[in-house]
């Protein structure tokens, strides 16, 4: 666009998000992401807020008096988290399992909402009743506002990391319960939802499957930060973990649970117990028997350090040590962790589940197994990264360059600019609603030599840099049609045939040009000696004459009309469609 058109700009829109999860973790891959989301909407210049449970990785960080106290919700900013969080009373349920109800969730959303003026609401997981209230809350607003209220629904986006309901992983009890929750909320939350944030292709199709729009879903891989920076050596954490220096490091991180399969990474690592040379590193958070199982085993192998969970700094220190990642997870939406280290280029070793399928491309940022359980093949994948330094450099600078796509910063970005188009429609359409004015908006603008034209939704500008005052502005509504014509430059002729003349009056009026070449002190020329430069004048005249033509076209308005150069044309026919009328049929 070019400058030079005051009054016509448009004001840039204020996004304010609410990011909806129902706890906060420092571990936990989608609590992560939803956290992760909320920090870079705030790097990125917007108001965004976690709306979350009183509870933090299971455990309750803020009573329910305090939450009642303040009406409903509590307002703090989490230093260590580094984002701002409102807290709603909430219940740990029993069924479904591992998840966190938020008590009386519509009313308090809409509190939230008109208290923070959020026009934005992007809900994270499934399982619980988040998605269904935000749901529930967002089609009560969509009525409202049919009937007149003032105000606008806000976006409403989902997110929910989708794993199948894996028989190798549920009960036949916890399995048919989330196959319910799926193709009944879960497809209702999804055909209603303006926005649908998937993390695979696989994850889109599923989507898809269960109602909702293709245009709606919008692939959004999870997302990675910067590494923190560290806060001791290397050397430092390996020695206080005791992690041997100088071997190759395999690690494993994230929650210790039978869904990440970590089991499987001890039993790779007793294949692998002869090879001093590799170091298995097994970091997370512990729940339950299972993890204390994957603990005991681990206690028996000089090759494994099982160090628990661990803080961002060092989490930092442990990828910066990590020669190899290995994930043998049985269900997996894509992993968070995996992409961290590919992003610092450390190779992975994957079963392959979910969305790993598409995040590790097999031989060529890693190694793809043949499943959770393919023990003997993860072992002969470390072996052979580990072995062969050219390969690994190989793979983990294919895993940088794969990563580096999926940075939070990009995927925000890219989010909040289709967030922005969609409330400016959303704007616009509530504007046309209520009888409002329409904004004007710059469609489109060029500039070439001294002309500038611009299209607006409303009008035709045309600046002449040449003259000055201010531009040239017709409405839409007062174009008759648009004519092709070329304008000529007549004044070029007229001189030149003075000029000519005068040449050709040395021969016709000799008398008269002695008395003034008396008066001036020159010669006049006769003859063949006038007609030489008459000739060359009148030929320079018509070169110069064609070669300042100006085609072009008139728009013809109500009052008058305005010259366009033909260089413009395609901002003409820019105008014709978006006025859908007939009035510029002489335009070719």
């Amino acid at each position: 666009m070019s400058p030079g058109f005051p009054g016509s700009g448009g004001s840039e829109t204020v996004l304010r998000v609410g990011v909806i999860m129902y706890q906060t973790s420092q571990s936990k891959g989608q609590e992560l992401v939803a956290q992760r989301m909320v920090r870079e909407f705030r790097a990125q210049g917007y108001d965004a807020f976690l709306i979350t449970s009183a509870y933090h990785d299971g455990q309750v960080v803020v009573s329910e008096e305090e939450i009642a106290k303040h009406g409903g919700y509590v307002y703090s900013f989490d230093e260590r988290l580094g984002i701002p969080l409102i807290r709603v009373g909430a219940v740990g349920t029993s069924w479904p399992p591992r998840r966190i109800s938020l008590s009386d969730f519509i009313t308090t959303l809409g509190q939230i909402v008109d208290a923070q003026k959020l026009n934005v609401l992007i809900v994270h997981s499934t399982l619980w009743n988040g998605p269904e209230d935000v749901l529930k809350f967002v089609e009560w607003r969509r009525n409202l506002t049919k009937d007149g209220f003032p105000e606008l629904t806000p976006i409403f986006c989902h997110m929910s990391h989708f794993q199948e309901a894996s028989p190798e992983r549920y009960d036949v009890v916890e399995r048919s319960f989330r196959e319910a929750w799926n193709s009944t909320s879960l497809a209702q939350v999804v055909k209603a939802a303006d926005l649908v944030l998937v993390v695979s292709p696989y994850e889109k199709q599923v989507m898809k499957d269960l109602g909702a729009d293709e245009s709606k879903i919008l692939l959004f891989p999870g997302g990675i930060d910067d590494l923190a920076d560290s806060t001791q050596s290397v050397p430092a954490f390996q020695q206080k973990h005791n992690i041997p220096a100088g071997a190759v490091i395999v690690t494993s991180l994230g929650t210790v649970e039978e869904r990440k399969n970590t089991m499987a990474v001890v039993e790779v690592a007793k294949r692998l117990v002869g090879r001093p040379v590799i170091h298995f590193v097994i970091a997370g958070r512990e729940e339950g028997e299972y993890a204390q199982k994957v603990r005991e085993s681990a206690r028996a192998l000089a090759n494994v350090s099982m160090i628990g969970p661990i803080s961002d700094d060092e989490k930092s220190d442990l990828i910066r040590s990590t020669s190899i990642n290995i994930i043998m997870s049985r269900s997996e939406a894509l992993g968070i962790a995996q992409l961290e280290f590919m992003s610092n280029s450390i190779p992975v070793v994957t079963s392959g589940i979910g969305g790993q399928a598409w995040l590790v491309k097999d031989g060529e940022d890693g190694f793809v197994v043949a499943g959770p359980d393919d023990i003997e093949g993860a072992a002969s994948a470390i072996s052979r990264i580990a072995e062969n330094e050219s390969l690994r450099k190989r793979l983990g600078n294919n895993a940088r360059r794969r990563a580096s796509a999926y940075s939070m910063s990009r995927l925000i970005s890219d989010l909040a600019k289709r967030l922005n188009e969609m409330w400016e429609q959303r704007s616009e359409e509530d504007r046309l609603r209520r009888g409002l004015p329409e904004r004007e908006e710059i469609i489109e603008a060029m500039v070439s030599g001294d002309m500038r034209v611009m299209v607006t939704n409303r009008r035709l500008m045309v600046k002449d840099d040449r003259a000055s005052g201010d531009p040239i502005s017709v409405s839409f509504k007062s174009i008759r049609r648009v004519v092709r014509t070329t304008l000529y430059p007549w004044y070029v002729l007229a001189g030149g045939a003075v000029i000519t003349a005068g040449f050709l009056a040395s021969t016709v009026f000799p008398p008269w040009l002695r008395v003034l070449g008396d008066l001036f002190r020159f010669t006049p020329l006769d003859g063949i000696s006038a007609a030489i430069p008459a000739v060359v004048a009148l030929g320079a005249t018509g070169l110069i004459f064609w070669r300042l033509r100006r085609k072009g076209y008139f728009v013809e308005t109500l009052t008058g009309r305005i010259f366009v150069p033909g260089e413009f044309l395609r901002l003409l026919k820019l105008v014709d469609r978006m006025t859908a009328t007939d009035l510029f049929s002489g335009l070719e």
